[in-house]
C-alpha cells in the first residue's frame, strides 16, 4: 500500500468519506474484476507471478542454474522504495536498462573507442547482476521470446489463472484488509483506455487523473465566471452585487497593480487576457487545496512546470517578435567597450550567463509556486500528525484530547494562512510573469 504522504499527491481516485463508499470484498476475483491491478501489486500473486516467469525463462535460456539467485536478489529489492510492488519481469528489465546506461557513461571516460560499450563493461565488471539478461536479450529469438513472456506475465489470462489456484483462497482477514483501504476511494473511470500500475502512477495509454480533472473544472468554472461578467459590463453599467463587485475588483487588481506595474500601460492590455487566464486559473486551483478530499493541483510538478512554459515560450515568441531574432540574442548582453576584442569575449560570457538565466528563472518560477503550495499541505499534515502520535503513546495517560485539541486549533489558524497563501502565489506568479514577458519585449539600456 502507499505511504499516507500520497495524498497530497496527484492519484487516479477521489478521497470520500468511508461512510459513503465502503466496500466488501469476499473473494480476490472481486477485487481484481474492478482493479485488476490491485491484485498484481499482492505479494502472494507477485510471487506466484516470479515463480511461473523463472520457469518461463529457464526454458528460454536453458540455463536453470543462472536463474537461482534471480528471485531473491528481487525479493530483497522490493523492500527498496525504487522497487516497491515491482514485478519480477520490469524489475529485470529495468535493471538491464540501468545497466547499459552505467556502461555508456562508463565506455564514455574509460573507452571511448570501444564498438560496442556493454560488451567493454562487462569485460571489466563479469558480475555485474544483469549481465546475463544482457546477454540473452541480444540473441533476436531468445528476445522475442523473452518479450512475450513479459507480455503473457502481465496479462488478463495469467491472472484469470491465479484466481483459479487454492491459493487465491485470501483468508477473510486479508480480504477485510483490502476493503479497507478500497473503502472512501471513488477512481476515476478510465474512459479513454488507460491502464493503471497503481493508484498513483499510470501503467499504459492516456489516464484520467483527478488533479487533470479538477482542472478541467477550474478552467470552466473561470470561462464562465468571465463569460458572465462581460455580459454584465458590456453595456458600461455600474457593478451591482457581490459577485460582478468581486470579480470586476480583482480583473483591476490584476490590471493595474500587477500587469501595469511590471509591463507599462503600453503593452499591458495587449498581454491582459493572458495574465488574467493566469490569476485566475492559479487562484482555483490553489483553492481546490482548501476543499475536503480534493487537493491542489498547483501541488504538481506538471501543472507549475506546464504553468511556466507557458510565460516562457511567451516571453521568447513574443520576445523575438518585437525584437527580430538577432535583437532578441543581443538584447541579453550589453555591448561592451574594450580594446583588442576583449569587449566583445565578455558580451559573448554574458550573453551565454544570460541566456542560462532566462531558462533558469523560468524554472525557478514553476518551483517556488510548487513549493509553497505544497509545503502548506505538509505543515497541515504534520501538525494533525502530532495529535495522532500522543495518541499513540499516551493512550492511558489521558493527555491526546488536550493535544489533539492544540492541534485541530493549530490547524484551523494555519489553514487561514493557506488561505491567504492561495492568493499570494497567485499574485507572485502573475506578476513574475509579467515581469518576465516585459523584460524580454523591450530593449535594455
Amino acid at each position: 500500500m502507499a505511504s499516507d504522504i500520497l495524498h497530497i499527491k496527484d492519484s487516479y481516485y477521489f478521497d470520500v468519506p468511508t461512510t459513503f463508499w465502503s466496500r466488501h470484498y469476499e473473494s480476490p476475483a472481486q477485487i481484481a474484476g474492478s482493479f485488476p491491478w490491485f491484485v498484481r501489486l499482492d505479494d502472494d500473486y507477485q510471487d506466484w507471478e516470479a515463480d511461473r516467469f523463472i520457469h518461463t525463462l529457464s526454458e528460454i535460456t536453458g540455463e536453470p542454474g543462472t536463474l537461482e539467485s534471480v528471485k531473491s536478489s528481487w525479493e530483497k529489492a522490493k523492500h527498496s522504495h525504487a522497487n516497491h510492488g515491482k514485478p519480477l519481469d520490469r524489475y529485470l528489465n529495468d535493471g538491464v536498462a540501468k545497466l547499459e546506461a552505467t556502461a555508456r557513461t562508463w565506455a564514455s571516460k574509460n573507452a571511448p573507442d570501444a564498438r560496442d560499450p556493454l560488451d567493454a563493461y562487462l569485460a571489466k565488471n563479469p558480475t555485474e547482476e544483469f549481465a546475463w539478461v544482457a546477454k540473452m536479450i541480444r540473441d533476436p529469438q531468445k528476445k522475442a521470446a523473452w518479450e512475450k513472456a513479459s507480455v503473457d506475465a502481465n496479462s488478463q489470462e495469467a491472472l484469470q489463472e491465479y484466481l483459479s489456484l487454492d491459493r487465491a483462497k485470501w483468508d477473510q482477514h486479508k480480504l477485510d484488509g483490502y476493503s479497507k483501504a478500497l473503502s472512501g476511494k471513488v477512481f476515476i473511470p478510465q474512459i479513454f483506455g488507460g491502464q493503471l500500475r497503481n493508484a498513483y502512477e499510470s501503467e499504459a495509454g492516456f489516464c484520467v487523473s483527478r488533479y487533470m480533472i479538477l482542472e478541467v473544472a477550474v478552467a470552466v468554472i473561470v470561462l464562465f465566471a468571465f463569460r458572465w461578467l462581460a455580459g454584465k459590463v458590456k453595456d458600461g453599467g455600474s457593478p451591482k452585487g457581490k459577485m460582478w463587485n468581486l470579480l470586476e475588483g480583482l480583473a483591476q487588481f490584476v490590471r493595474n497593480q500587477v500587469v501595469v506595474p511590471a509591463m507599462g500601460d503600453h503593452d499591458a492590455d495587449r498581454f491582459l487576457p493572458l495574465f488574467l487566464t493566469l490569476f485566475f486559473f492559479i487562484l482555483g486551483c490553489n483553492l481546490m487545496g482548501m476543499l475536503p478530499f480534493l487537493g491542489a493541483p498547483t501541488a504538481a510538478f506538471a501543472t507549475t512546470s506546464a504553468l511556466a512554459a507557458i510565460v516562457f515560450l511567451t516571453s521568447f515568441g513574443f520576445g523575438v517578435k518585437e525584437l527580430g531574432p538577432v535583437g532578441f540574442f543581443a538584447n541579453q548582453a550589453p555591448h561592451i567597450d574594450m580594446p583588442f576584442g576583449i569587449g566583445k569575449v565578455f558580451s559573448f560570457l554574458i550573453l551565454m550567463i544570460e541566456l542560462l538565466s532566462f531558462g533558469i528563472k523560468h524554472l525557478i518560477l514553476s518551483v517556488r509556486l510548487l513549493a509553497n503550495m505544497v509545503a502548506g499541505h505538509l505543515v497541515l499534515l504534520a501538525i494533525m500528525g502530532i495529535a495522532f502520535g500522543a495518541h499513540a503513546v499516551s493512550m492511558h495517560m489521558g493527555t491526546w484530547s488536550l493535544v489533539a485539541m492544540i492541534s485541530i486549533l493549530g490547524t484551523t489558524v494555519l489553514s487561514f494562512l493557506e488561505l491567504f497563501v492561495c492568493f499570494l502565489q497567485a499574485y507572485v506568479f502573475t506578476f513574475l510573469a509579467a515581469l518576465f514577458v516585459g523584460s524580454a519585449i523591450h530593449h535594455h539600456h
